[in-house]
């Protein structure tokens, strides 16, 4: 079989009629996917728990987390993510004394931070008094004024009873674009002669100087416990992540108000402002709770939660997972795990943020690598579910493979009148002549499959009736570089092989071999595809 120079590859993506897909103009509003980085997992300290990320208006990223040891601290990157500073204490452990000469430690938890519309810094945090009846659970916050170089003393918020049962926790922010901020709370305060729990609001019109006396209700469900809130502005409406436990474990809900009423009323438990926020029920019985949320770049929206479901029914072993939403925060699908948590580990307290347009980062507290439970990060790049034509190249590939292991695949596909190529760049540092990259192709009762090695040596199948026999093409090549970093596959396909490349439309996937030896390896398709289900593949849109 001829081979195919690296040199083809620059030909064509210099060639006035190759259309390229390009990164820009794959993303529709309505439905992207998430494809994890496994090699860009990263440990930020040794210890910690309850992490959030927030890049900052100068570039520079903070993460924040609860130290274990009673305190809040925060390290910055100001080389995007390569370094990070030493920590800095921003909530510290103190012993609190009341009118009777009773004393306890007060620890901090649930870290939270968010940066204001004028460059302000708010950090978040809940006060929990290590003995009952002494001190009262709080949330509490401070403000920096000077992006972080130094930190206003902490102001009280809210308090509640000095007691575990009937305490309030877990503060989160929101400023509204007329610029009121707002912070999120779970509140057990009320409700001291039941397990009840409601979430509340406090506001500030003044970039945090002053807030509020009296909490607003958000949601409250009689004889249920609403908790854990989580707040973004979603076209003309404010959208709440709330964890829900109206049936049995608790599952992600949300709930909903008009930005021109901002909570005049609260979300009852038969409102019609609260809304399951999975497309697909999970049963009852399987814990899906600590829910938080975001918005896209494009529009739709990200919820994560940590999750019992095919693990155990300890929900302190859950994993976090993520779910893709649409514009308005509802239907949550194309589910996904960012880290590859073994049973009897966990990852928990999580959360989520954006990392530049085309890329998120899950953040969780979790021990899977078999150490102390730790602030973790991993990036996830954004997946068109459909592909359209472009004439512009742009340097980052659409498509990605590679939440398994290290090993992984940049794909990018353009075409000609003649023919459709495809080049993986794959970084892999094992020598198996099983590694490789199977490209697919659908439409109708037809599919099509070829394999390439990492050498090159290409095998083609046809499936028939459910099964994929051998098949023969001649005008089917695949060029090969090795490299220091794993090697570089370039397929040329003609159009005459594969009719169906022809039309206006098809189905594509692609599926990653990854092996060590005969006996040890796996395969990955693309993010939330099966094999088997077509609807599952990604549309190609053709000129």
């Amino acid at each position: 079989m001829n081979k195919i120079c690296l040199l083809l590859i620059v030909s064509l993506l210099c060639l006035g009629n190759t259309t390229v897909f390009a990164q820009k103009n794959n993303l529709r509003a309505d439905d992207v996917r998430i494809a994890w980085d496994y090699s860009s997992m990263e440990k930020i300290a040794e210890k910690g728990g309850y992490p959030r990320l927030l890049r900052l208006q100068d570039s520079s990223i903070i993460i924040i987390y609860e130290t274990r040891t009673g305190s809040i601290e925060y390290k910055r990157s100001y080389d995007n993510g390569k370094s990070w500073e030493y920590p800095v204490q921003v909530f510290s452990q103190f012993i609190y004394s009341n009118l009777s000469g009773e004393s306890t430690i007060v620890n901090m938890a649930n870290a939270e931070i968010e940066q204001l519309q004028n460059g302000d810094l708010i950090v978040g945090c809940n006060y929990r008094p290590a003995k009952a009846e002494i001190a009262p659970y709080s949330i509490v916050i401070r403000r920096s004024t000077d992006n972080g170089k130094t930190w206003l003393p902490a102001q009280v918020l809210c308090n509640a009873a000095p007691r575990f049962i009937d305490g309030c926790w877990e503060p989160s922010f929101l400023q509204l674009p007329d610029g009121e901020l707002q912070v999120y709370f779970a509140n057990e305060n009320p409700y001291q002669q039941s397990e009840e729990q409601e979430i509340s609001m406090v506001s500030s019109d003044d970039n945090g100087e002053t807030w509020t006396k009296t909490p607003k209700i958000v949601s409250f469900r009689k004889e249920r416990r609403d908790g854990m809130p989580v707040s973004i502005v979603c076209g003309d409406e404010i959208v709440t992540v709330i964890e829900d436990n109206y049936k049995e474990a608790f599952k992600p809900y949300t709930v909903r108000t008009k930005l021109k009423d901002n909570w005049a009323e609260p979300v009852l438990g038969d409102s019609e402002m609260r809304n399951y926020a999975l497309q697909t029920p999970v049963p009852d019985s399987v814990y899906m709770g600590a829910p938080y949320i975001i918005s896209l770049p494009n529009g739709q929206t990200l919820i994560s939660y940590q999750t019992t479901e095919n693990r155990s029914s300890n929900w302190e072993l859950s994993t976090m997972e993520v779910a893709i939403g649409d514009t308005e925060a509802r239907n949550f699908k194309y589910r996904t795990r960012p880290f590859p948590v073994p049973l009897d580990k966990e990852a928990k307290w999580n959360s989520l943020a954006i990392w530049n347009k085309d890329t998120v980062v899950a953040v969780a507290s979790s021990n899977f690598d078999y150490k102390n439970v730790a602030p973790w990060i991993i990036k996830g790049y954004q997946i068109p579910s459909e592909l359209s034509i472009s004439k512009d190249v742009e340097g980052h590939s659409p498509l990605f493979i590679g939440s398994k292991g290290v090993t992984h695949a940049d794909i990018n596909l353009w075409e000609d009148a003649d023919s459709l190529y495809i080049i993986a760049q794959i970084a892999d540092m094992s020598q198996s002549t099983q590694d490789g990259l199977s490209v697919c192709f659908a439409s109708g009762k037809y599919r099509y499959k070829i394999f390439s090695n990492r050498e090159g040596v290409i095998s083609v199948w046809k499936e028939k009736k459910g099964k994929w026999n051998p098949f023969s093409m001649q005008k089917v090549q695949v060029g090969s570089e090795i490299n220091e970093n794993g090697y570089t596959l370039t397929f040329s396909i003609s159009k005459t092989e594969i009719p169906l490349l022809r039309k206006d439309s098809f189905y594509f996937n692609a599926i990653l071999s990854a092996y060590e030896s005969e006996a040890s390896g796996y395969e990955e398709a693309i993010v939330n595809s099966c094999i088997q289900e077509i609807d599952t593949w990604l549309k190609v849109k053709t000129n």
